[in-house]
């Protein structure tokens, strides 16, 4: 990432047990930021998913395949049915991607969001 000077920062708003249960089960090496009042995450219009959202067809799947391979889905947090995004913010505070998701799993590609920073 420092290669094409990215600085990654990760958000949850989960803190204590579940924060760093998260960083030690997928061996995070980004800044880990607490939000624990969701103010971020409103600001970028990332709300609660809706039942249909959380536990759609796709989102089951998703779950079965990582249990398939031996993963256990992670304890649900404070706030299960909070969405996230992503958020790309170039050096001079100028939002290039803000993309909102629509379920848990739901992100954006790792190469198109590489294909912005390479054009930007």
């Amino acid at each position: 990432m420092e290669s094409l000077g990215l600085q990654v920062k990760v958000v949850t708003f989960d803190a204590d047990f579940l924060a760093l249960a998260y960083v030690k089960q997928t061996g995070l090496e980004w800044p880990l930021l607490l939000d624990e009042d969701q103010s971020l995450y409103q600001a970028y219009g990332m709300s609660a998913g809706s039942w249909w959202a959380i536990y759609n067809p796709v989102s089951i799947w998703n779950y079965l395949k990582l249990m398939a391979t031996g993963t256990r889905p992670g304890k649900p947090g404070k706030d299960w049915r909070q969405l996230g995004g992503d958020v790309l913010i170039d050096p001079d505070g100028i939002i290039q991607l803000h993309y909102v998701s629509t379920d848990p799993h739901d992100r954006p590609w790792i190469k198109d969001i590489f294909a912005l920073v390479e054009t930007g």
